[in-house]
């Protein structure tokens, strides 16, 4: 329930009022998400001026509505200000929400003004209309590779994020997931990035944010299994001989990565260097005299560490004599302090003695560190195609740990659980978030069991034929016009989709919106490149599902084939009617 009743907002930057001109303020704001005011406008201009960051604007063109922005910028102008100051020009930035939908139109007289104007909840038919619209946008339509900002969905994606910890994305192949993840992941981890609605610079922001590590990439398959995953056991050739070091896989590595903290991300606590830790903790064991007692990993023992200086390692004694006249006895080995620098970073491959230097390390952490603390920066693992492995056997033991009340940092009832190879006592922080992509059509491996599902959300991408009305990748009018008849044929439009290709050769129980075929792949610059993708993508995608009986296949076919490689729809009364006409000349 909202607080306080909003404000909505209407202007009109169409033709028929501007002299020719409105068209320009139009195109600006589609290319710069700007909305600019003229005189035209008259005094409305200074109210706008002075709106609140968050408002919600519909943009109208001859008198139809075709986007709802939202103002991104502050206020320009209190309301004394605008009261003294020339209201013109009025510059104001905005997010393009969704492009409206033809059939949403409505007439002038339903508004108080024509060309600017407000409506609050007294409007009786201009408040409903909003609210009608905004409802459409969160229920029904999909995020996508091309809506330029679809900020409530992403808003909501967020907050799904924020509050489960982990979200699939599933849908159609086509439907904009692997964009939709990349936006989201970017969003998340870095709210200040305001590009959003460009695909380029979204991809930039993303790789920039793999490279720093803020992001983690993996792809499940039939092979992937825990110790790829979690750590496992791994050979490593050593000149002749070959030795067994425990590895850590994506998923251990993804949470060691969101634990680490650095300058300006900490919780209530400051987090420890443990380098710095470690330098510090060896003056104070400096010498025999200096010497500590700590515990073993196991608990059920101690040993004694001191450091002489100048040494590259410490020196370890075990605190159970082999013989009643010593009290002490040497270990074999002198843990270097790179190598437990590196173990303590989680970078040490080669690892020997690793639980002598975990023991140092434990000890060092005990030391320094009050209790335990976690980054509050945000990270995550993207894992692609995450139904075609066997999710309860990559988790594991680990899949309890996902929820968001089990996690380290901010989960009320946090759990760690002692990892298999290394003994390790592990947990996932809270801090990182899961986002998996997920192809409804796949019906090549297991559906995701119950045990997985109801620890992840879950968002529909849906096929949509606006993302193709409202896309600036098309350089030809006709091009475009052309994909939304193809488009419309082989999935219809949300109206007639009973007649489409799909709906008429649908076979067995999955739903129609699981078979339809991706918007992205009806988005090309030319119609050569739209023939290329019907071609090479399209059909061949198609002929698959006839080929595994996803769907039927009828005598037609390859008429449409045919007729969708020129880039033109297949129109059956037409072709019967030529075929008839030569065989009577015939």
């Amino acid at each position: 329930m909202e607080k306080e009743d909003p404000i909505y907002w209407h202007i009109d930057l169409g033709e028929a009022n501007s002299e020719g001109k409105q068209s320009s303020l139009m195109t600006q704001l589609e290319s710069n998400h700007t909305i600019t005011l003229t005189e035209k406008h008259q005094f409305l201009g200074k109210y706008l001026s002075a709106q609140p960051q968050g408002t919600l604007v519909l943009v109208c063109q001859d008198k139809k509505p075709k986007k709802l922005c939202q103002i991104t910028d502050e206020p320009h102008l209190t309301n004394e200000e605008a009261g003294e100051q020339s209201p013109y020009p009025v510059l104001r930035s905005v997010a393009i929400l969704t492009n409206v939908p033809e059939e949403n139109t409505f007439n002038t007289e339903d508004f108080q003004q024509v060309i600017c104007g407000y409506f609050t909840k007294q409007s009786k038919k201009q408040y409903p209309y909003m609210k009608k619209l905004l409802t459409q946008l969160k229920n029904g339509t999909p995020l996508s590779d091309t809506s330029k900002s679809d900020t409530l969905l992403l808003n909501e994606g967020i907050s799904l994020l924020k509050e489960k910890k982990n979200v699939i994305l599933q849908g159609a192949p086509g439907t904009g997931k692997t964009y939709t993840t990349a936006s989201l992941a970017v969003a998340l981890c870095n709210p200040s990035f305001t590009e959003l609605e460009d695909h380029a610079k979204v991809m930039d922001e993303y790789e920039r944010l793999r490279q720093e590590g803020q992001i983690a990439f993996c792809t499940f398959h039939q092979s992937m299994d825990y110790e790829d995953f979690v750590e496992g056991v791994k050979p490593e050739l050593q000149g002749e001989h070959i030795t067994y070091n425990v590895e850590a896989g994506i998923f251990k590595q993804a949470c060691m990565q969101a634990s680490k903290v650095t300058g300006g991300d900490m919780t209530d606590h400051e987090e420890i260097d443990i380098i710095a830790c470690i330098d510090d903790f060896l003056q104070k064991i400096q010498g025999y005299g200096n010497r500590r007692e700590i515990p073993t990993i196991s608990g059920t023992s101690s040993i004694y560490v001191w450091w002489n200086k100048g040494n590259k390692a410490i020196n370890i004694r075990t605190t159970r004599p082999r013989k009643k006249d010593k009290e002490e006895q040497y270990s074999p080995s002198q843990p270097s302090i790179d190598a437990i620098k590196k173990q303590a970073l989680g970078i040490e491959k080669r690892n020997p003695h690793k639980d002598y230097k975990q023991a140092f390390i434990e000890a060092v952490k005990k030391e320094y560190q009050g209790k335990e603390k976690t980054s509050t920066k945000p990270h995550i693992l993207i894992i692609d195609e995450i139904n075609r492995g066997n999710i309860s056997r990559i988790f594991g033991e680990l899949i309890t740990l996902l929820e968001a009340d089990k996690r380290t940092g901010e989960g009320a009832h946090p759990i760690k659980v002692k990892l298999p190879y290394s003994k390790e006592d592990f947990s996932v922080p809270s801090n990182l978030y899961i986002i998996g992509t997920m192809n409804t059509t796949d019906r090549s491996t297991g559906s995701i069991d119950y045990a997985v599902r109801r620890r992840f959300a879950f968002i529909t991408l849906k096929t949509d034929p606006e993302v193709i009305k409202a896309s600036t990748k098309f350089k030809e009018e006709n091009t475009r016009t052309k994909a939304l008849a193809l488009f419309k044929q082989i999935n219809g439009d949300g109206t007639g989709d009973s007649k489409s290709f799909i709906a008429t050769h649908k076979a067995g129980d999955f739903d129609l919106e699981d078979l339809k075929v991706g918007h992205s792949y009806f988005l090309a610059e030319t119609l050569e490149a739209l023939q290329m993708k019907m071609r090479y993508e399209v059909i061949p995608l198609l002929r698959e599902y006839i080929k595994d009986g996803i769907l039927q296949g009828k005598e037609k076919d390859e008429k449409y084939f045919a007729a969708w490689e020129k880039g033109e729809c297949f129109n059956p009364s037409v072709a019967e009617a030529t075929e008839a006409s030569s065989d009577s000349e015939a």
